[in-house]
């Protein structure tokens, strides 16, 4: 704990921190579905893996009695995936074979290479193997929907990229309803597994938005999750995990004071409800995309806050190792003249480092001048 002088603006928030006895990260997810059946995550870079170490503790307890939902993952992938979830008759190597044919065909990028959605899969195939049938966890992929077997040239390839990119088809609302249609079903599949785990990135996970200026009366729904919170408003909440404000160039959240505020008090595993907290009092100046923003306060854009370990911790993990194997070398270098429109000759020479480094795990943290900056910010207010 750090005893010098402190920022007289810093203390509310330490006081709140020492004063609460404050439930682990894992702790206050799991209780909040003592209330609620839909518990949605706004989930920080998609890259980082220590994030998904706290989401893994959370599927595996036998506390937690529900599916998950991403945000990775065309949704018509959702049956492959299931079949693989459910197979404790695997062995090892067919595990990981599977896991593979999974990754090729995830969704409309050559390969998805972030490697804590491999290790999410694998941590949930092996906790099945151990449940019995009715406590297996099923996963749901949300996005648009992609088949490669259907795409065989650049323009076909460019035409569902213009569709994805299209600002009147809204990527939000189809993950919204993918979501309710596959909670739908799986409540009359297994009706005691209902307490489900959303991961949906940044501002994907918002469940209240401001009124879009100048038309704040358009009914348009700006989040996958604002989606779900209006269909089952009674039943859903959204939790916030610590991370930056629109990029890591803005650096943290409120010029450092929340993490200064954790620094401080010597705590980097906890959760908690932001109404009534000076956190959840804060202004919410995290990722958005317009509209009234600088009216509202955290709590008004997610209800709870779990700080799972300090940004400058994080793990970025890309790459599955030999997930395009010597057999499979000819798909990876068609693909990726599909998607860049180039010759299959000329794939194969442009690319040939890239297949190296998607089939290789490789580890890396944040350059030392953003971590730098974070501490210039925390240290302002500890000073």
């Amino acid at each position: 704990m750090i005893a010098f002088s402190q920022k007289k603006e810093l203390k509310p928030f330490t006081e709140f921190l020492k004063n609460k006895n404050l439930p682990t990260a894992k702790e206050y997810i799991l209780d909040q579905y003592k209330t609620k059946d839909i518990v949605i995550i706004s989930e920080r870079d998609h890259r980082d893996i220590t994030q998904y170490e706290l989401y893994t503790e959370v599927i595996r307890d036998p506390k937690f009695t529900g599916n998950v939902y991403t945000e990775v993952g065309s949704w018509n992938n959702y049956k492959k995936i299931n079949s693989f979830l459910l197979n404790a008759k695997l062995s090892d190597k067919e595990r990981e074979q599977e896991l593979l044919s999974i990754f090729r065909d995830l969704d409309y990028t050559v390969l998805w290479e972030k490697y804590n959605y491999y290790f999410l899969l694998n941590t949930i195939f092996l906790a099945n193997k151990t449940r019995e049938d009715k406590n297996k966890i099923l996963l749901f992929p949300l996005d648009l929907e992609f088949d490669w077997k259907n795409i065989e040239c650049n323009s076909q390839y460019k035409m569902f990229d213009d569709y994805a990119e299209n600002s009147t088809i809204d990527r939000n609302i189809i993950m919204g309803k993918n979501f309710i249609r596959f909670f739908e079903y799986a409540k009359t599949r297994n009706p005691e597994r209902k307490k489900d785990l959303v991961i949906e990135n940044t501002y994907h996970g918002y469940i209240r938005i401001p009124k879009f200026l100048p038309l704040p009366n358009q009914p348009d729904i700006y989040s996958t999750a604002e989606y779900i919170y209006k269909t089952y408003p009674q039943i859903t909440t959204n939790i916030y995990i610590n991370y930056f404000t629109q990029d890591f160039h803005n650096a943290l959240s409120n010029n450092g004071i929340f993490d200064a505020a954790f620094q401080s008090v010597g705590k980097d595993n906890v959760g908690f409800d932001l109404k009534n907290s000076p956190f959840g009092n804060a202004p919410f100046d995290l990722y958005n995309f317009g509209g009234d923003y600088e009216k509202v306060k955290f709590d008004y854009i997610f209800d709870g806050m779990v700080f799972y370990k300090p940004v400058s911790e994080m793990k970025f993990v890309l790459g599955i190792p030999n997930v395009y194997p010597t057999t499979l070398e000819k798909q990876f270098y068609e693909r990726k003249a599909i998607t860049d429109g180039i010759s299959y000759s000329e794939s194969l020479q442009q690319n040939k480092e890239l297949l190296k480094e998607i089939n290789s795990k490789k580890e890396s943290k944040l350059p030392d001048s953003i971590i730098h900056k974070i501490n210039l910010q925390i240290n302002y207010w500890l000073k």
